[in-house]
């Protein structure tokens, strides 16, 4: 006995120290991959570099700055390996005077953006050429910058999916990890149990014994498992108990049989209670489906239970939550038009049925559950949703109580499932309206701020690369009032987030704010016209919508349009407020799709309609932009 034990230990031991070897080898392995895929990432990202680089270089070398001629061709030669490297493996420029060797990319998403960045790169290097040999460098340069800025986007999308390759390989191994460590308690903890199980509990379960014998405890049988000599004594104490209980319970059985039949039926009632209160409070659908089964089979004494719903098109029962063993189930589906499925669906109640009952009873059942079973109908109203079955393998194990108290606990399970419904319907629509939210915040605040320091820092960089260290200061400063507007941003939005009553604050106070905000960063000409004396008289929330499509707006002049001038006019018409937002800029055929996808466009369409408002753009290329922004005013606003 104890030599086997200890071979048991001595099993668990060494699998431990297996299993620490893995662990250690498996996270040597993961150091290793985010190595290798921290370079991989560093050079995709190095390519977006290179574009821009490139960009400025042919511009100069159009400008008659012959010394960028060696540059840009420099650069054209180590995006080119580069690109290759990442697509097919090899070598690839890294420093200065160093070489590293890239693996072949197999993910297909990851070719995919490969390829669309190559395709592009063809197209650029094409222009790059075609300027060196061309006069008109006008309409080429228009077409490299618009070239350029598809290439970069592209890259961009390269640099994320590796870095989300990476995260999913880092998320793997904290997984593993997690999975090693669960393991080795797990393994600590069968040792602990093997060794209560072999010495200590025998033991204790031998003196609980004798104790139960000398307080004339006489019921529970003596069945200690153990070695050979315990076994033989907790078999003699055992024959003295049954001795002892069979003398006293033959006196005393008729009135035990009246106690138990009475204190059943007392804790079928409160366990219905309780399996209703615990059943209605979850909202989970999923969650209540394998409640009410486990329930149900707990409740009524069988061996399986099962829960089916009719599908949409009311032609089929399929399963949806088992408990028991897995073999009692021999099918997923039944016809609605079975005629078992069919008698269960029209009936008021739960039936009493078995393999020659019923018209055969349950065919998803196999035949030793079949042996006797209950089914109940799930009814909303006039509706029948599914049924709810409970199996057993024992004859007769139902009764007409049994089948009014699956009855009961189908009628609570509906309503469960009915309220889960309702309750995961909402939710649903509650979660898409605030990510649509949210995602125009990010697009609004942070992602036009993250560009704009983009911009400045390539600025800095070009400024140091020409020795105007004054200028490239000024353009910190500038870089570093912009981080402390993005904070202050950041930290409104989550505050907004988290206060379900934003504070009503003066839209003339922040759409002014705004204007010489946009003016100031980017060297505009700004004008404010306002043919009211008052700020829109509107809500909190509608203020907010149309704050961020003033901005958006005039970002979009900004940064896209090379406008020199912006203006800003609020005013009303009759019962609609209007704020309209004009540069000189650039322009665009509002027939077509804008640059850039129009995303910005659609989030200030999606915030107008929000509010019940509608935009209007007028554009033309070389003429300028006239976006405007009408809405109602609020009805409550318009009482007296």
């Amino acid at each position: 006995m104890f030599q086997r034990l200890q071979v048991q230990l001595t099993i668990l031991f060494a699998a431990f120290v297996l299993l620490v070897l893995i662990s250690v080898g498996v996270t040597y392995w993961g150091l290793q991959t985010q190595g290798q895929d921290a370079l991989v990432i560093n050079l995709a990202g190095r390519q977006r570099m290179l574009i821009q680089q490139m960009t400025r270089l042919s511009f100069q070398l159009e400008s008659g700055d012959e010394s960028a001629s060696a540059a840009l061709k420099e650069s054209k030669q180590i995006f080119s390996q580069t690109l290759s490297a990442l697509r097919n493996g090899g070598s690839a420029p890294y420093l200065t005077d160093s070489v590293v060797n890239l693996p072949i990319t197999r993910d297909p998403q990851l070719l995919a953006a490969l390829d669309e960045v190559e395709i592009t790169w063809n197209q650029y290097r094409s222009t790059l050429e075609a300027m060196t040999a061309s006069d008109d460098s006008e309409s080429l340069q228009a077409t490299l910058e618009g070239q350029s800025d598809d290439l970069v986007q592209k890259a961009d999308v390269v640099v994320r999916l590796y870095e989300a390759t990476s995260t999913a390989k880092v998320n793997r191994l904290r997984i593993i990890q997690v999975v090693f460590l669960v393991v080795a308690m797990l393994l600590l903890a069968v040792g602990a149990w093997m060794t209560r199980r072999s010495l200590l509990k025998p033991l204790d379960d031998l003196g609980l014994a004798a104790k139960r014998l000398g307080e004339n405890q006489l019921d529970a049988p003596i069945q200690v498992e153990g070695p050979e000599e315990m076994r033989a004594l907790s078999q003699a104490l055992e024959e003295m108990r049954s001795r002892l209980h069979t003398a006293r319970g033959e006196l005393i059985q008729w009135n035990t049989t009246l106690e138990q039949r009475v204190a059943q039926r007392t804790k079928e009632l409160e366990t219905l209670n309780e399996v209703s209160r615990e059943i209605s409070s979850r909202l989970d659908i999923q969650q209540v489906l394998n409640s009410v089964t486990e329930k149900a089979r707990t409740l009524l004494g069988g061996e399986v239970a099962s829960l089916c719903l009719v599908d949409e098109s009311q032609h089929w029962l399929k399963l949806q939550t088992l408990s028991g063993p897995k073999h009692a189930v021999v099918g997923n589906t039944m016809r609605a038009n079975n005629q078992f499925a069919n008698a269960v669906l029209e009936s008021d109640g739960a039936m009493i049925c078995g393999v020659d009952t019923c018209r055969g009873g349950c065919r998803m059942l196999s035949d030793e559950y079949r042996t006797s079973h209950l089914a109940a109908p799930l009814r909303i109203g006039d509706r029948v949703i599914g049924a709810l079955c409970v199996g057993s393998p024992a004859q007769n194990q139902f009764v007409s109580e049994s089948a009014d108290m699956l009855t009961k606990l189908a009628n609570v399970a509906v309503i469960a499932l009915e309220n889960a419904r309702l309750f995961a319907q909402a939710e649903r629509v509650a979660t898409l309206e605030e990510r649509r939210r949210v995602a125009a915040e990010m697009h609004d605040g942070l992602g036009q701020t993250l560009s704009y320091l983009g911009l400045m820092t390539d600025q800095v960089v070009e400024f140091l690369s020409d020795g105007e260290e004054g200028a490239a200061l000024a353009r910190l400063r500038k870089t570093r009032e912009t981080i402390s507007k993005a904070t202050s941003d950041v930290r409104r939005a989550i505050n907004s987030l988290m206060d379900e009553t934003p504070a009503n604050k003066d839209l003339y106070t922040r759409l002014r704010d705004i204007l010489d905000e946009v003016a100031s960063q980017h060297n505009l000409e700004s004008v404010w016209r306002s043919d009211t004396d008052s700020a829109p008289d509107c809500s909190p929330q509608t203020a907010e919508q149309i704050y961020n499509i003033t901005r958006e707006a005039l970002t979009n002049a900004a940064r896209h349009a090379n406008a020199k001038k912006v203006s800003v006019q609020v005013g009303r018409i009759n019962e609609n407020y209007f704020v309209t937002v004009e540069d000189d800029g650039n322009g665009f055929d509002a027939s077509q799709p804008a640059p850039g996808g129009h995303f910005g466009l659609q989030i200030m369409q999606a915030r107008a309609k929000h509010i019940g408002g509608e935009i209007e753009v007028q554009s033309a290329p070389r003429n300028g932009t006239h976006i405007t922004l009408t809405w109602a005013v609020e009805k409550e606003k318009q009482i007296g």
